[in-house]
């Protein structure tokens, strides 16, 4: 299996998920394993791109410029160990909107595949839910799911609908997978 690109979601992947939003800078514990599986990733010569609903923005939760840098932080705690993120996009939009970047559409994907020129046949994704799996279906690229965030209620959701759905505890286990078969 070629992969060149893993496409990651952020909350419950990247960093700790909270009910509640991540609203503030404050809010993002990013995971103390993923600098170290982000350098993996890159060591690999593998894209990396953060694809996030973040509704939060459009309920006015919190502001784009907020949003930016909450990803600030990600990334940055991300590329400590060395690594690079590659890109990432978001989604600003409730469900109610209707719009085709939200996920578990695909336009964030598909926006990314125009801009990094990506082959989707060299394309995975890892994420903790439901839409986040169905995301990865509707481009039709492989889906890992992971235990943290919301990860063990979407496996308990998934098991009798996914009995192949590939199942790690952690990115760093998702990454593990990754490299075993690159």
């Amino acid at each position: 299996m070629k992969i060149s690109v893993v496409f990651l979601d952020r909350d419950g992947v990247l960093n700790e998920d909270r009910d509640e939003y991540i609203r503030t800078v404050r809010d993002v514990k990013v995971y103390p394993f993923v600098p170290e599986t982000i350098q993996q990733l890159t060591r690999l010569s593998l894209k990396v791109i953060i694809i996030s609903n973040q509704s939060g923005i459009n309920r006015h939760y919190f502001s784009r410029e907020a949003a930016e840098k909450m990803f600030e932080k990600v990334i940055q705690a991300a590329e400590s160990a060395g690594g690079r993120i590659t890109d990432y996009y978001y989604c600003p939009h409730t469900p109610e909107e209707g719009c085709s970047c939200r996920k578990p559409q695909t336009g964030m994907i598909q926006q990314a595949v125009a801009d990094h020129g990506i082959s989707l046949d060299e394309a995975l994704m890892v994420g903790d839910s439901r839409s986040d799996y169905e995301t990865a279906r509707n481009a039709g690229i492989p889906f890992i799911l992971v235990r943290t965030g919301k990860g063990e209620k979407t496996e308990e959701e998934l098991k009798t609908v996914d009995p192949d759905l590939i199942v790690v505890d952690t990115l760093k286990d998702a990454v593990s997978w990754i490299v075993r078969r690159t």
